[in-house]
């Protein structure tokens, strides 16, 4: 997964959350991990949506989940939302590949102020 290091290697954190399984069950931590695990990628933290506090479903029910999932760019400097993009089957998502986002997370880091 060299995209996912060249993202931590710019600066950033990767954020996996697990909104359902494979089996349409609520998504854990856990179920997060072994998909990941089996994907092949080692690099990130994982969230299970169905273990968010105080409200479960957090992700799932957010503006930014377009039918499956999204990425978001929050830098740790001003902690507001910078970048978002979705992805996933239903029309209307971007599907923006690992080194667009790259780029985009690229961008933000260098439009802060040092």
């Amino acid at each position: 997964m060299q995209v996912e290091q060249q993202i931590l290697d710019a600066g950033a954190e990767i954020v996996w959350v697990l909104e359902q399984d494979s089996f349409l069950q609520p998504g854990t931590a856990e179920g997060c991990r072994d998909f990941l695990d089996g994907a092949g990628s080692t690099l990130g933290w994982c969230v299970g949506d169905s273990e968010t506090q105080p409200m479960p479903g957090t992700f799932d029910n957010s503006p930014f989940s377009v039918g499956r999932g999204f990425d978001i760019i929050v830098p740790r400097q001003t902690m507001a939302i910078a970048f978002t993009t979705n992805h996933g089957t239903p029309g209307g998502n971007e599907n923006i590949s690992g080194e667009e986002l790259l780029a985009e997370i690229i961008a933000v880091i260098e439009g802060l102020d040092p």
